[in-house]
């Protein structure tokens, strides 16, 4: 009898940078033949079934383009060193942190307002502003059970296909956010 050895799934990246958002698509990731969950909501599901210890708690998912253009703009205007260290170099990145800075006592109201036109034309353009605009992101709660715990759940979502930006210092609270 002869014995046939499973070759791993190797998912090709589309991002490599550890500290920001991906583009949509996966991060470089080998795992053995498990199936893949159908789509983001699914893999949170399944991470909170695999580790029911952790309290994973599901904290953001598909936006609207003002609920995300209103989590940007606090952003920015609470830290623009976090803003602009969590969203990759991009033309509306840009174009955001330029008109906060041209306009420092602009209310958040009227920040968000800019930012929704900002995410608009970049949308356009065929930009992924957010994979929260697409439904291809959750947040979570960062796994209870220490570094240990979190550094399992974190390996497990990776061997699943999930990009994982940790962020710790989020003007909203710490969550991990989970591109898939």
């Amino acid at each position: 009898m002869q014995h046939i050895q499973m070759e791993p799934i190797v998912i090709r990246p589309h991002h490599q940078a550890a500290n920001q958002h991906p583009p949509a698509g996966h991060a470089t990731t080998t795992a053995t033949a498990t199936a893949r969950p159908a789509n983001v909501e699914s893999l949170a599901n399944q991470i909170q079934r695999e580790f029911p210890a952790a309290h994973i708690r599901i904290t953001g998912r598909g936006r609207t383009v003002n609920r995300q253009s209103d989590l940007m703009a606090q952003r920015r205007r609470t830290n623009r060193h976090q803003f602009l260290g969590t969203y990759r170099p991009a033309q509306h990145i840009t174009e955001m942190d330029e008109w906060v800075t041209s306009h420092p006592t602009a209310s958040l109201s009227d920040t968000t307002a800019a930012f929704e036109r900002i995410i608009e034309a970049a949308r356009r353009r065929g930009a992924t502003v957010s994979n929260h605009l697409s439904d291809r992101a959750r947040d979570i709660s960062i796994p209870a059970g220490g570094p240990a715990i979190q550094a399992q759940v974190r390996h497990r979502l990776q061997a699943l296909g999930a990009h994982v930006l940790d962020e710790h210092d989020a003007v909203g609270g710490a969550h991990w956010h989970v591109d898939y």
